[in-house]
């Protein structure tokens, strides 16, 4: 099994946007500030503990469960895989749900 280039580990936590994998995922997100809100999926929640930080591209529950990490983990958390998989879901994957567009047309934000 070929090891996974570093800077392919890089270009995926770059570009992959965190905030569309999550709602893509069925996590509603309220913008609040400069970051987003929601339900934690990883425990009993009734208050939004899940922050998602686009611009860092990182999430962190504050709630009971304390997760945090980046789109690779999240994967791995959601979906219950390794982190070779994760990759590959993520590299070989239709990332148009997960790939922020490089110039977002406003009705495109709009849900946002």
């Amino acid at each position: 099994m070929a090891r996974i280039a570093q800077e392919e580990i890089d270009r995926l936590k770059r570009e992959v946007s965190l905030v569309r994998l999550v709602e893509s995922q069925g996590v509603t997100l309220k913008k609040h500030g400069k970051d987003y809100l929601g339900l934690c999926p990883f425990h009993d929640n009734r208050e939004p503990s899940l922050v998602v930080s686009p611009e860092k591209n990182l999430w962190h529950c504050l709630g009971a469960c304390g997760e945090g990490g980046d789109v690779i983990q999240w994967v791995m958390k959601r979906q219950g895989v390794s982190f070779r998989h994760a990759l590959e879901l993520l590299r070989d994957g239709d990332h148009s749900p997960f790939t922020a567009p490089a110039h977002p047309a406003p009705a495109a934000l709009a849900h946002i």
